[in-house]
């Protein structure tokens, strides 16, 4: 263990991985199986036949595949600047190196966050980073994260509502949505600028979250040091940098969306089968079902519900096959690579001595510092 090491592990502010119960980890993973199981032996067998979903991606034409590529390379590396925006100092080969390990472990193990937290505050510590810094950025990053997951959904509604192709549910959608993504932004605002704003909300949590914590019996929480806390994390990085944080996580959602359309387009699913604002509303929409914790990526569940969402904008009759095909090959390329390339960059980091630096000497990314 190097000196770097040591400290990491010595650090209370850093989240430390709990080990759960040999019971609950097999628990975890035979559900993942089950799922796995029925939903790619039993429900898309019904949907679609593997055999022609094979033959669609088999015809996709070599400057095709080389097209898939690019967009593919774009989804890799595209979080890497949400990294770099949000935490001053850190260089791209770092930043790709946290990213990548992140996914692989979030696609390939049950409850994955869980074990990437750790994981990813240790690879930063190791390169200088204070743990202060980590949690600022790590905390605005994922808040944008789920702005950008909640506006999505509404500007998709935004584009059928001007093809004259909206249904009358997706008027309340979107207007559901724009009152939940303005008011989070304004709420967000409030808390960084007024630190007894954020004393209110945190007293009007505490009311809501521990009358129901005491019908579960179980103890209450302190939601006003929760939120003064996060406030602490965030404000600084918010305050500097919300332009490049902003125009990041846009550059991130929409490589996800552009792989996603590219993917479609590739295996034959034409505008006339169905528009790009409909596949954009069920990219959005299916995504949110990757914060449903049951297989590692949403595998499974997320599939299915792209095919189900797509299938929603059915024009001349594209079929079942086509589509299928489509997300499968996205699921493909946004999945597996990220894995094979996420390992190879664990290893690399753990070989690789010559970057570590000891985080109480650097302080890289410290507010104070910069």
């Amino acid at each position: 263990m190097t000196e770097t090491d040591a400290a990491t592990s010595e650090d209370h502010s850093v989240p430390q991985r709990t080990k759960q119960p040999l019971w609950k980890r097999l628990l975890r993973a035979g559900v993942t199986i089950l799922v796995l199981v029925l939903v790619f032996g039993f429900v898309l067998p019904k949907l679609a036949d593997y055999r022609a979903v094979a033959d669609h991606i088999g015809d996709i034409e070599p400057i095709q595949w080389l097209l898939l590529a690019v967009f593919a390379g774009w989804f890799l590396v595209a979080y890497v600047f949400v990294f770099m925006s949000t935490l001053p100092g850190l260089r791209f080969r770092e930043g790709f190196v946290v990213q990548t390990t992140a996914t692989a472990i979030n696609n390939s193990l049950p409850a994955g966050g869980a074990i990437a937290l750790p994981v990813t505050y240790s690879q930063f510590l190791s390169w200088g980073f204070t743990p202060e810094a980590v949690t600022a950025a790590l905390i605005t990053a994922g808040v944008w994260d789920q702005l950008a997951r909640l506006a999505l959904p509404v500007l998709s509604v935004a584009a059928i509502a001007l093809t004259g192709e909206a249904l009358w549910w997706m008027w309340l959608v979107s207007l559901a949505g724009i009152v939940v993504v303005v008011g989070a932004v304004l709420l967000i605002s409030l808390v960084l600028r007024s630190e007894s704003a954020a004393v209110a909300l945190g007293n009007w949590l505490n009311g809501i979250v521990n009358w129901g914590l005491k019908k579960i019996k179980r103890d209450p929480i302190d939601a006003v040091a929760a939120t003064l806390k996060f406030r602490d994390n965030v404000r600084h990085v918010a305050q500097y940098r919300w332009k490049w944080v902003t125009a990041a996580t846009v550059a991130n959602h929409a490589s996800m969306a552009a792989l996603f359309v590219v993917s479609l387009r590739a295996v034959g699913v034409s505008s006339d089968d169905v528009s790009l604002p409909w596949l954009l509303l069920g990219f959005s929409l299916g995504r949110l079902l990757v914060m449903i914790p049951v297989s590692p990526g949403g595998l499974g569940l997320v599939d299915l519900g792209f095919i189900g969402l797509v299938s929603l904008g059915w024009g001349a009759g594209a079929d079942a096959n086509l589509i299928s095909a489509g997300v499968l090959l996205y699921r493909a390329l946004s999945f597996l690579p990220p894995i094979l390339i996420g390992l190879a960059s664990w290893v690399f980091w753990r070989a690789n001595r010559s970057w570590r630096r000891d985080w109480h000497v650097e302080r890289r990314g410290d507010v104070a510092a910069t």
